[in-house]
């Protein structure tokens, strides 16, 4: 059962959603979660229905999702083990040390985020797949679909800007070495 023990990677991910202090920041928690679970009930009780087309058409695009999130992983991987250049001035060490620290911290927690998108990929793959198979057109079920479209996008959004975050800063850091 280890082997498929997903709770750690759920737990990194949450644990991604705090301060530098390491205070729990609600906002984000009413962003990711609240929010998401709001519009799927407002979305369930106004009877909304997600049509079983959109169903089976978000099986194929959570699974491209699901392999490029894996790409993603790999490039991020790769940036993880370049080394920093240290500055030629040693007054800038300090600096240098707490800019290790903070790529070091963000790497991680992007990490933990795309494994946790990957993750929920598959979870709504699998989901989709059975509520496509069984023909369950219903709001509840629409309901609770469509809280997690929005929690993936809200999640995937943060993704990309932690990822755009980590990029440039090597970008930049490899323009100012040639």
């Amino acid at each position: 059962m280890q082997k498929i023990n997903i709770l750690g990677i759920v737990a990194w991910h949450l644990n991604s959603l705090r301060d530098d202090g390491g205070k729990v920041l609600w906002s984000d928690i009413g962003t990711f979660y609240v929010l998401p679970i709001t519009m799927g009930i407002v979305f369930s009780l106004l009877n909304g229905m997600i049509p079983k087309d959109a169903l089976g058409l978000s099986i194929t695009v959570f699974s491209i999702f699901a392999a490029l999130l894996l790409s993603v992983q790999v490039a991020l991987y790769s940036v993880s083990l370049r080394p920093l250049s240290p500055p030629d001035d040693p007054k800038k060490t300090k600096n240098f040390e707490d800019l290790k620290r903070s790529r070091d911290s963000l790497i991680k927690e992007l990490n933990d985020n795309i494994s946790y998108l990957i993750l929920l990929s598959v979870i709504f793959i699998t989901m989709l797949l059975f509520a496509y198979v069984m023909q369950w057109e219903c709001p509840p079920t629409s309901g609770i679909v469509f809280a997690l479209y929005v929690h993936f996008f809200l999640t995937l959004l943060m993704v990309v800007k932690r990822a755009s975050i980590v990029f440039s800063r090597e970008y930049e850091s490899q323009s100012r070495l040639s």
